[in-house]
């Protein structure tokens, strides 16, 4: 393994950027704790309404569990040749959109099936970091 350069860092995101990433963003993943079982995590596509995440489901596990449990939506994006990146996490509670909630969104799913329950996450907290590299330093005649 090598070592990473002292001057790699990792940056906190505000949460204004932390939007402007979900917002982008059209997929993400799902992460739902299940009592005495490992997390279940499954890629959802989605739309943002305000600072909500709102995704389709079909019935199932995934929608049994978020009830009244508490959940975690994640985003990223790495560039593995440069060793950076960053992420986004959202963690709070979901739960069945009401169709006044949701009359006004749209979203086509991505995977098969009906997807008929709305599921919208309203956030406890929204965090993000990225890690970057450091500048490239350029002497007066523009060399590195």
């Amino acid at each position: 393994m090598s070592a990473q350069p002292e001057s790699v860092s990792l940056q906190p995101m505000s949460r204004d950027e932390c939007l402007k990433y979900l917002a982008a963003m059209p997929v993400g993943r799902l992460a739902i704790a299940s009592p005495g079982a490992a997390p279940l995590v499954v890629p959802v596509n989605y739309v943002l309404d305000g600072e909500i995440v709102v995704f389709r489901s079909d019935p199932g596990e995934k929608v049994l569990l978020l009830r009244g449990s508490p959940v975690s939506f994640q985003i990223d994006q790495i560039d593995p040749f440069r060793r950076t990146g960053w992420s986004v996490l959202v963690q709070g509670v979901a739960y069945e959109a009401t169709p006044r909630e949701i009359e006004h969104l749209h979203i086509d799913p991505w995977a098969p099936g009906e997807k008929s329950h709305w599921v919208r996450i309203v956030p406890a907290s929204i965090t993000g970091r990225r890690i970057q590299l450091p500048e490239l330093r350029r002497d007066s005649k523009g060399y590195l």
